[in-house]
């Protein structure tokens, strides 16, 4: 009987070593891969914009946080509830109704930092609105500013794919013209649907402007080759392409549809229908936005 509760004991011991011991590794290893996740998206967000190796992003570059809530007051009421960085470094919340007018606007006692981490953010977001709201989390945007001057946005966007959902980021300039689009997370096949990641086809959404999109559609037809020559910087390069011939080409082809992938238009198609969903709704959400932050007066940073 003793041995019996001796090989409890000790097993009882062993686990619980071990689970603290695995507990500490989680927590390492999850620390690190958030702060893996939080320097590619920097990284991606840069290279939207335009900086990337050949070009370093300047210290006046700013890129601002913005997170939109979607809540329902204790009366059912549904509105939308905008986390905004404001001039004096904090936060604020502004809620809007389904109409576009704007309700409250709450200080939010946060550090940027602790808004970055979503669980965090959640918890202080609910706690400032009110404990009998329900708040739900529905999308962060950027909005980038070098030297007080309003450089783009960058939007996340989601879509439906062939196999899965393909996660992507949508860069537009202060005119709502694309400036490109980076695939973000896809399980596309290989050598087909994959192809979306390849700068000849992201490179086709490069300068197209919100009036296009409404319109713009995929085409089964082959890629020009000197499109695709253009469409990939290093062919052009090796071309022998001046800037002045890639520019006389991209404007040829400037109002083109965009040019299906061999053997995977679906993953085309669902590339720009996350496109046009993604920025239809940010043109809309945007305008409303602003016009609320112009009635409520709010000092925002960018």
């Amino acid at each position: 009987m003793k041995e019996i509760f001796k090989i409890t004991i000790s097993l009882t011991a062993v686990c619980i070593g071990a689970a603290i011991i695995l507990g500490a590794v989680f927590t390492q290893t999850e620390h690190i891969r958030k702060e893996q996740e939080e320097k590619t998206k920097k990284q991606t967000i840069e290279a939207l914009l335009g900086y990337g190796p050949g070009k370093q992003a300047p210290p006046s570059l700013h890129v601002f946080s913005v997170y939109r809530y979607v809540i329902a007051t204790p009366n059912k009421e549904r509105m939308l509830a905008y986390v905004l960085p404001v001039k004096d470094g904090g936060h604020v919340i502004l809620e809007i109704d389904l109409t576009g007018e704007p309700r409250r606007v709450i200080p939010l006692k946060a550090k940027e930092a602790d808004l970055a981490e979503e669980g965090l953010r959640d918890r202080v977001v609910k706690e400032a609105i009110g404990k009998d709201y329900q708040v739900t989390f529905a999308q962060a945007l950027y909005i980038a500013d070098e030297e007080g001057k309003r450089l783009g946005y960058v939007i996340p966007s989601v879509t439906q794919g062939f196999k899965t959902f393909i996660h992507m980021m949508v860069s537009l300039n202060p005119q709502l013209t694309l400036n490109g689009i980076a695939i973000t997370e896809s399980e596309e096949d290989p050598g087909l649907g994959a192809e979306i990641e390849q700068p000849y086809f992201k490179n086709q959404f490069e300068g197209k402007t919100l009036e296009q999109l409404k319109n713009l559609k995929v085409v089964k037809e082959p890629l020009p080759q000197e499109y695709f020559t253009v469409l990939e910087p290093e062919k052009a390069k090796l071309a022998g392409l001046s800037a002045a011939q890639v520019k006389e080409i991209r404007d040829k082809f400037k109002d083109a549809d965009i040019f299906a992938l061999t053997g995977a238009t679906i993953s085309s198609r669902a590339v720009l229908n996350g496109v046009q969903d993604a920025v239809r709704k940010f043109a809309y959400r945007l305008g409303v936005l602003q016009a609320a932050i112009q009635k409520k007066n709010i000092q925002t940073a960018f």
